[in-house]
């Protein structure tokens, strides 16, 4: 079986004009220093346009690739470790007819330049916009409470901490000032998403899903399915490409599984957030611990 693609490769040679097959045995050499050549070309073209798209996408939050960009990485990257392969085969003498080696080197060299020709124009940027991060939501003016605000604010900077509870009697401003919170993040573009859920008295798991999706702008994903296991492992999966988040639970009543609703795990490593207010002890305790 070893000789099998080496006699492919002859035989499909053999349908080469003399001259072009006599150009490709002579000058094999020369073939292959400028299938390196841009080989290199065209992966220092990539690691540019890596380098770039990343910037973009760092100022500020909320950038994503632009679709033509993503995919002629991923492109370049295939044709790269395909140009790998095909100069290993010819330095290891893979193929045993010269011309063959050419003719191989030579057709992936064009295979390159057509991406180098086809690369993004950087000048024209790498990154759009995204989906929104959220809308501000209307609240009256905050009186009295900027120590309180500012402590939450502290907290959901600091990369240790995950997950808040804020708790107190109703009516005391939970809700006012997590508000001015959620215009804040909004304003600032710390995280990539800004989701807020009003959880009240009467707790339904699937309704706190739609919600959070519908927030997400992906509820459609979640209406024609009634299992709640199933629900929730969609709901998990648009909140893993929503990004790094803060997901603000409001009027938490008792405690809220978030397995069961498809909320993931804030921790330092996926650098999400997780809120909630509620007018018991109990209840911060069970759900933040």
């Amino acid at each position: 079986m070893e000789y099998v693609e080496p006699v492919v490769g002859i035989a499909n040679c053999l349908g080469t004009p003399v001259c072009k097959y006599l150009r490709y045995r002579r000058k094999l050499n020369d073939y292959v220093r400028n299938f390196k050549r841009t080989r290199d070309e065209l992966n220092c073209k990539m690691e540019d346009i890596e380098l770039q798209l990343k910037a973009e996408l760092l100022r500020p939050l909320g950038k994503i690739p632009k679709k033509g960009v993503e995919n002629w990485l991923k492109a370049v990257k295939e044709m790269i470790r395909v140009a790998q392969v095909v100069e290993n085969n010819v330095s290891n003498g893979r193929y045993f007819c010269r011309a063959c080696n050419g003719k191989l080197v030579d057709e992936k060299t064009r295979e390159m330049k057509e991406f180098l020709d086809n690369a993004p124009n950087a000048s024209e940027g790498l990154a759009m916009d995204g989906p929104s991060a959220g809308l501000p939501l209307s609240t009256s003016e905050l009186v009295g409470e900027e120590a309180v605000r500012n402590e939450i604010w502290a907290c959901l900077m600091q990369e240790e901490v995950s997950k808040i509870g804020f708790w107190g009697m109703g009516g005391v401003g939970k809700t006012i000032i997590m508000k001015h919170i959620h215009n804040d993040l909004l304003e600032q573009q710390r995280f990539e998403s800004v989701i807020w859920v009003t959880i009240s008295k009467e707790f339904n798991v699937m309704k706190v899903q739609d919600n959070i999706a519908s927030e997400l702008e992906a509820k459609e994903f979640l209406d024609k399915e009634e299992d709640k296991l199933r629900r929730a492992a969609i709901l998990s999966e648009k909140l893993k490409k929503a990004g790094k988040h803060v997901l603000i639970l409001d009027d938490v009543w008792d405690k809220v599984s978030l397995e069961e609703v498809g909320i993931l795990e804030p921790s330092g490593s996926n650098g999400c957030k997780l809120v909630l207010t509620t007018r018991s002890e109990h209840v911060c305790i069970l759900v933040v611990r």
